[in-house]
């Protein structure tokens, strides 16, 4: 179909009568839930306008943009001098009114093409346009356009105060937005013949709300300030946004402005209780509009949620934030249109999530993570906190962070399908608990990345790891199950016996310890992966916790005075103290909780990793640091050992183990005092 539509746009075509003609009329390219579908949708659309006497059918006709077009298969009637709206949102199968593709946000020509496919009916180009602003022919049918700020779909183009040109240029600031020691004043600049409206309470400037700027703005507070420019027979600009933080505070931040009433008022606003328990309420009823400002780095217009599940009785409340025009990049170079500002609500949680993090990302564990970023968060220029910035883990999300071009998603532990459906993830997870031969298994899963997520899960007992549970695969041809890491902040007692408690399921749940533990060979990699993750990277917990704390002791204690007296919070010493404690304590009691659970004896060998200066010992695949570590091993296991030279010397000879050679896979519970010998090559 491309190239049909290619050939044909090199083609002279001729240009139907208007008299005689269907013609786009109005476009709405930017629905942020000004207008619903039948279903209840909110999807972006067009409008077409019939100028003639007699009804015209668009079975035939077709919509073309970008390359991309939609051809009407089915009866579509516009009747004589009447209208017809069509939804732009991909979904053919919600009725003949739903077209192909979406419309871009960013502008773009349309084109309507007669059903010979080479006469254009009618075309249009359109810029950018804000959300819930349409743009329209004025009046219907004729070729002057307009823009409306209240969209009008299958009825007649008007607007109270006549034809509106295209929007002013925003103001401007004296100063801008970012940290200050005291205060001063900021001045507001605009186009002459112009007027400006700005507000300081952190909600949105309309022609109707807001202060008439006449004098520079004082600024003896943290402050937010928004501004619009307006004048006669145009949109108001797009808005300025600045937030002013005065006293504490340095480098990256985030501020996050709205409406007072949308946070705060009883019955509409997000954040509160309120008459209807406010802060539980989820979906798009429950969105308010905001701004969300990197502070000196820019802002963006931003749909504003509160999210999470448990975290919504607590004060400091997660938000969830929607993209209206653009996208959130990532460090993980994905960019996605939704973003979760999560309230780790302490440094407890905070310094538990990012420790298993960064291990996760510096040992390049089988899981999919999302990236973070440590920020304090500003809400109406008041500070509230501690916060980390990352991608919501979404099916948009997983697309890009795997390649694919759709993508199973799957949640909880009934695998609630978020994306696609589970049928595919069924037939594996019945293959895993009739203990089926490992290829057969493997096809279906990845195994190493469930293998993974169940020793974390083991390591830490967290007491939700059946709830937090979210896996994907690629909706493709050999597109295997692979698992999320997220939300792992509540860990057990160093002493409780997690492994028996996660074995005793009464039911199939994420990360299948009794299934993985009653297949041999499932149970011997996973007791091997666990003995090499506990030597090489869950050993480092401690010194990585501490290397975070270090790096984030400001905000740490800024945060626990913000919270302190709402929130029942230990200080940020005691929180690393106490993640160092659980990281000496819980080897020997999760050891020897494996070992009562598998019958296997349990024995600690000695292993000398190499000097970098000779090469390095690996376990499993994962580097040992250089040095002495008392290894805890499983009688039975067999782990591939491997020891890498560097230049200018090779490998000799294993002390205290029965391997030739410098890789191969070995019982090391039969080792003793196990190191590998170098030689210097001879030039």
């Amino acid at each position: 179909m491309r190239c049909a539509f290619a050939l044909f746009l090199q083609l002279t075509c001729s240009i139907a009568s208007a008299q005689n003609s269907v013609l786009l009329n109005e476009v709405l390219p930017g629905n942020q839930g000004i207008t619903t579908d039948s279903a209840g949708h909110t999807p972006d659309w067009i409008e077409l306008f019939n100028p003639s006497s007699k009804e015209i059918d668009l079975n035939g006709w077709r919509i073309a943009m970008a390359g991309r077009q939609h051809v009407f298969t089915a009866s579509l009637v516009v009747p004589a001098k009447g209208y017809r709206t069509v939804w732009c949102d991909g979904r053919t199968n919600d009725g003949t009114d739903h077209i192909a593709f979406r419309l871009a946000r960013e502008g773009g020509a349309l084109l309507l093409i007669a059903p010979d496919g080479m006469t254009i009916a009618d075309v249009f180009s359109y810029p950018v346009v804000r959300g819930n602003v349409s743009i329209g022919r004025y009046p219907d049918g004729e070729k002057a356009w307009s823009y409306f700020t209240e969209p009008t779909p299958s009825a007649r183009n008007w607007s109270e105060t006549g034809m509106i040109k295209g929007p002013c240029q925003p103001p401007s600031a004296s100063n801008a937005s970012g940290h200050y020691n005291g205060p001063f004043e900021v001045e507001l600049r605009s186009d002459d013949g112009t007027k400006i409206r700005y507000t300081v309470d952190g909600s949105a400037p309309t022609q109707e709300h807001g202060t008439f700027y006449n004098a520079p703005i004082p600024v003896e507070t943290s402050t937010t300030i928004r501004a619009i420019a307006m004048a006669n027979g145009h949109l108001p600009s797009d808005a300025f946004c600045a937030t002013y933080n005065l006293g504490d505070g340095s480098g990256e931040a985030l501020a996050l402005s709205l409406s007072p009433a949308d946070l705060w008022d009883d019955s509409t606003g997000i954040y509160t209780t309120g008459v209807f328990n406010n802060n539980t309420r989820s979906g798009k009823d429950w969105e308010r509009s905001g701004v969300a400002e990197w502070i000196g780095a820019g802002a963006m217009d931003v749909g504003v949620r509160i999210s999470g599940s448990g975290s919504r009785g607590a004060r400091k409340r997660s938000f969830k934030l929607y993209a209206r025009d653009g996208s959130f990049p990532f460090a993980d170079s994905t960019h996605v249109d939704e973003g979760l500002l999560r309230a780790d609500a302490g440094a407890h949680s905070f310094l538990r999530n990012t420790t298993l993090e960064e291990l996760v990302r510096r040992y390049d564990l089988h899981l999919a993570m999302q990236p973070s970023r440590a920020v304090p968060l500003y809400l109406n220029a008041a500070y509230w906190g501690l916060y980390r910035w990352m991608p919501a883990k979404d099916g948009d999300w997983l697309k890009q962070v795997s390649g694919a071009e759709a993508v199973d998603l799957l949640e909880g532990p009934a695998a609630v399908a978020l994306n696609g459906n589970n049928n595919h993830f069924l037939r594996a997870q019945e293959l895993l608990l009739h203990g089926a031969p490992l290829d057969s298994t493997e096809a279906l899963f990845d195994v190493q990345s469930l293998i993974d997520l169940a020793c974390i899960d083991l390591w830490t007992g967290r007491a939700d790891h059946d709830l937090n549970v979210r896996c994907y695969r690629p909706r493709q041809a050999g597109g295997r199950w692979r698992w999320v890491l997220f939300d792992m902040d509540l860990w057990a007692p160093a002493e409780e016996n997690s492994a028996q408690r996660m074995a005793l399921a009464a039911a199939p749940e994420t990360p299948f310890i009794p299934q993985l533990l009653a297949h041999a060979d499932l149970q011997e990699r996973l007791l091997a992966r666990i003995i090499a993750l506990q030597a090489a990277v869950f050993s480092k917990a401690g010194d990585v916790a501490d290397s975070i704390h270090r790096a984030h002791e400001p905000e740490l204690l800024a945060d626990f005075r913000r919270w302190e007296l709402e929130l029942d919070l230990p200080h940020p010493d005691s929180s690393l103290a106490a993640l160092q404690a659980f990281t000496l304590a819980r080897p020997q009691h999760l050891f020897t909780y494996l070992a009562r659970l598998t019958g296997r004896k349990l024995r600690t060998v000695t292993v000398e990793a190499p000097t970098a200066e000779h090469g390095q010992l690996l376990i499993d695949g994962l580097p040992l640091s250089p040095g002495k570590h008392e290894v805890r091993c499983f009688s039975g296991v067999a782990l591939e050992v491997e020891v890498r030279a560097v230049n200018g010397v090779e490998f000799a000879d294993w002390k205290g183990l029965d391997l030739e050679g410098p890789k191969g896979s070995v019982d090391l519970s039969r080792g003793k005092n196990v190191r590998a010998v170098f030689r210097a090559l001879v030039p």
